[in-house]
């Protein structure tokens, strides 16, 4: 019986530590110097040309007309 206290204590606590872990993380908020927001506009433009370029191999398997070799 005390093995199965220990143990309920041991998952109480980890799961409380998980709580205010992810309580502090999300007080943060969004970045507010220059460099963070420069770092995150780029990112957020990066996504959407690979989500882009992703639709775009879908719709062309074979690639964008033209943009291969020649054959003359």
């Amino acid at each position: 019986m005390g093995a199965f206290v220990a143990l309920v204590a041991g998952i109480g606590g980890v799961s409380a530590w998980c709580a205010v872990v992810l309580i502090r993380r999300g007080r943060r908020g969004a970045t507010e110097n220059a460099d963070g927001l420069l770092v995150e506009q780029a990112g957020r433009l990066r996504a959407q040309q690979m989500r882009s370029e992703g639709r775009d191999f879908r719709a062309h398997p074979h690639g964008r007309p033209g943009s291969g070799p020649r054959r003359h």
